[in-house]
């Protein structure tokens, strides 16, 4: 269980370009796929039901190793400065899994 990394990302979208960054971040999820190492399994988006304006994104990699060479491609600060132009705030990183309820 320690071994398992996420990214995780907090994105405070500007009013009315919600559907623009969810068109942004399928395209980024789409890259991520054709990396040698993807997410496994693909990332997750989702929208609060109380604040649409705030979004979470996550998705668990093979090794923290997989997460450094996807950050470290070229075109990946390209797509997600993409994501946070459409953003008031953008907060990506990266997190450790370190409990679940059996």
């Amino acid at each position: 269980m320690e071994n398992q990394v996420y990214t995780l990302g907090v994105w405070r979208v500007k009013p009315g370009q919600e559907t623009a960054f969810v068109a942004a971040w399928k395209e980024l999820g789409a890259f991520f796929m054709s990396l040698p190492e993807p997410p496994e399994p693909p990332g997750t988006l989702v929208q609060s039901l109380d604040d649409p304006q705030l979004f979470y994104s996550f998705g668990p990699w093979k090794s923290l190793e997989a997460i450094q060479a996807m950050r470290a491609d070229p075109r990946t600060p390209a797509m997600i400065r993409q994501l946070a132009a459409l953003c008031s705030e953008a907060r990506p990183g990266n997190f450790r899994l370190v409990a679940t309820v059996p």
